[in-house]
């Protein structure tokens, strides 16, 4: 925040140089208040601490005192200068690049209430009276005279004038020198994903990571490839609630090469210097891309490797196609720029025993924004929707019922055996599938008697919710890789029965902050829920020790500040000896 503050300060100076009277000149400007201000809360929200009520009082101020408005959310880079004062309004998803000029009555706005604002590029000029509206892009160099009215794009080295706006070429002469004031520009970086319907644990990852980024650091686009017959996909409608740079492609098949022209254009255009992957089909088509633009950088984040092995197949031909995508994944993997990322340590070691080199490979795990995942954020709405009384313990998971890998055959089981020598237990699946999975599950629940002790909610959105309704988090997963539904639960007081999978016993105390099983341990499961039933004290003391736990190492934010350190190496041709992170 200081080093970006300094550059605004420098804007005051003739040649860039930070004196005490250039200092003082800068405190006394109703326009650098209201950047000062606006500073100080964007440095708190993206630190993930909570700004209010001083917030909503300061703003107010800024508002009545000075005539502007920056809402913390806006992304704006170093050497910001307000000319006057008075009628300036930001959008709260503007997006400006270093060094903008602005002067009084300039609005940056969306369109009547719809979409989100612009996006403006380095050295931008907006003069008296300048309407900036809708989600358009302003190039760099642009000169945006009084009372022009700006509605689409604005190529660089651009003059705009008049209302509707006329865009004329900028001569050598009215570019003024900036270079004195700049810092260094963000990292451009592409988080690239691709799911179905409402997503999973890394795209919460994904998602989070690019809105709590420090963009005086990295300049994050969000890209997802999604198959355009899956209806229900959501993650672009997550993306552009929380104000995301976000890009989608359709990908029609297996390997889509229109997909991948499509999107080796799109890292010209944007510029961008590190596409970062983060699963198997990412990664193939992250390889390609890379031949069409050789100058990207691309780093991988592993989030699930497990063995693959014939007990785990119904056919030799399921089998082979499994270890033969495994193999071509590895081999892709050793074709990265290391060290790998990968979620815990188990799946380190989990690509160390299929032949990538552990020197090779970091570990860096999911973590959690606590500031967001905490107990009072939530409200039990599931035991009235489901006519659950009060006196009755509710059981829970959060998980993909076409996933085979959660296992939930033996959550099932558990649920049998628990509800057999307990009538006060209720158990929910909240989670989606493709096609019928979901109609398939409860019919199998149907049959084995269940189907007014196991409810499923299909997918939710309002997990603070649910989680707030749970007693117990119960979770059978053959495979993980450091499982975000885990991470969630903790963080909102929630005790933990689980299978001992993966990187679940780097993250749960076994015996502190809840119980752990051997995979596949119906008995084991069943009797644990059973002993946190029946001990409330017990389930109380576990829900505290496990929102400590991710308090102390898991806390999002650290995550963040690692993974801008990774970006920046990657970017400046770093080398995998020279790479210091902190562990999480």
């Amino acid at each position: 925040m200081f080093r970006v503050i300094k550059a605004d300060i420098g804007r005051f100076s003739s040649d860039g140089r930070n004196r005490l009277r250039t200092l003082l000149a800068a405190l006394l400007s109703q326009g650098f208040q209201a950047v000062l201000t606006y500073r100080f809360f964007n440095w708190l929200r993206r630190c993930g601490i909570p700004g209010q009520p001083l917030r909503f009082f300061c703003e107010r101020f800024i508002e009545i005192t000075c005539g502007i408005s920056i809402p913390a959310a806006c992304r704006i880079g170093p050497g910001f200068r307000i000319h006057h004062f008075g009628g300036i309004i930001f959008h709260p998803t503007a997006a400006i690049g270093s060094n903008f000029t602005c002067y009084h009555g300039v609005t940056i706005g969306d369109r009547g209430g719809h979409g989100r604002a612009a996006t403006l590029g380095d050295n931008v000029v907006a003069g008296a009276g300048a309407k900036i509206i809708g989600e358009i892009m302003i190039g760099n160099n642009v000169l945006i005279g009084a009372n022009a009215v700006v509605n689409k794009d604005v190529p660089d080295n651009t003059v705009v004038v008049g209302s509707p706006a006329r865009y004329l070429p900028r001569k050598d002469s009215d570019i003024m020198d900036t270079q004195k004031f700049t810092i260094a520009p963000p990292i451009r970086i592409a988080d690239f994903r691709g799911t179905y319907k409402g997503g999973g644990g890394p795209d919460k990852t994904v998602l989070n990571s690019a809105y709590l980024h420090d963009a005086e650091v990295v300049d994050v686009r969000v890209v997802y490839i999604r198959d355009p017959r899956d209806n229900q996909f959501q993650i672009g409608d997550r993306a552009r609630q929380m104000g995301l740079n976000y890009t989608e492609f359709e990908d029609r098949s297996f390997f889509d090469w229109r997909c991948v022209r499509q999107m080796a254009a799109f890292m010209r255009r944007e510029k961008i210097q590190v596409l970062h992957s983060h699963d198997d089909k990412t990664s193939l088509y992250g390889f390609f891309i890379k031949l069409l633009v050789p100058s990207l950088k691309i780093i991988f984040t592993v989030h699930l490797h497990t063995p693959v092995e014939r007990s785990g197949y119904r056919s030799l031909l399921a089998y082979i196609k499994a270890k033969s995508r495994r193999r071509a994944v590895i081999w892709l993997i050793k074709r990265y720029m290391p060290p790998v990322m990968a979620v815990s340590d188990h799946t380190r070691m989990t690509l160390a025993a299929d032949g990538v080199a552990l020197d090779k490979t970091i570990a860096l795990r999911n973590c959690i924004d606590i500031s967001v995942w905490q107990k009072p954020a939530g409200k039990p709405v599931l035991r009235d929707e489901l006519n659950i009384p009060e006196d009755t313990v509710v059981v829970g998971t959060v998980a993909r019922i076409a996933n085979r890998h959660k296992d939930l055959p033996t959550f099932y089981k558990v649920a049998a055996r628990v509800c057999e020598k307990q009538t006060n237990v209720r158990f929910v699946i909240v989670g989606d599938g493709h096609g019928d999975t979901l109609l398939q599950a409860r019919e199998q629940v149907r049959q084995m008697g269940l189907e007014n002790k196991l409810f499923f909610t299909g997918h939710r959105n309002d997990l603070l919710d649910i989680y707030c309704s749970l007693d117990l988090f119960l979770m059978t997963s053959t495979t993980e890789g450091m499982p975000n539904t885990v991470l969630e639960a903790m963080a909102m007081e929630v005790p933990v029965v689980s299978t001992k999978v993966a990187g679940v016993p780097e993250l749960v105390g076994d015996g502190v902050s809840g119980i752990l099983c051997p995979i596949g341990d119906v008995e084991g499961l069943s009797q644990a829920v059973l002993e946190l039933v029946n001990d409330s004290e017990k389930r109380a003391a576990f829900a505290k020790q496990a929102r400590l736990r991710i308090e102390q190492h898991f806390d999002f934010s650290k995550r963040v500040k690692a993974l801008e350190n990774y970006y920046l190496w990657a970017a400046n041709d770093g080398h995998p000896e020279n790479l210091v992170m902190d562990r999480l």
